[in-house]
């Protein structure tokens, strides 16, 4: 019986095509083998996701903490604004400059000292 009068979804496509067998899905499970690898598109992406959450949070501190000292309250609140726009866009420049390192990048070569 369903009260709501809408019906369960009993399986979901998606997450069954991603699971692994024994792990289950790999967004509820730490255990390393449960991982499916990112993509070089999907690892790029990330990469400049999280320097454009490092940059709104770094820019909003900022602007917070300058626009207070300066204005006061609305100050700060306007600071903040602005430092959040400046940082999210700083952070997504950097983003495209930035390539994360990729495993023949990381090995280390016994010709080079």
């Amino acid at each position: 019986m369903n009260p709501s009068g809408i019906e369960a979804v009993t399986r979901d496509e998606d997450l069954a095509a991603k699971t692994r067998a024994i792990h289950g899905e790999p967004s509820q499970n730490p255990d390393p083998a449960a991982q499916l690898p990112l993509t070089a598109a999907e690892s790029d992406r990330e990469a400049g996701s999280a320097l454009a959450g490092g940059g709104a949070v770094a820019g909003a501190a900022t602007g917070a903490a300058v626009g207070a000292a300066v204005a006061g309250p609305v100050g700060g609140l306007v600071g903040g604004t602005v430092g959040l726009v400046a940082g999210v866009l700083g952070g997504a420049a950097a983003g495209s400059l930035v390539k994360p390192d990729t495993p023949a990048d990381t090995t280390p070569d016994p010709e080079r000292p």
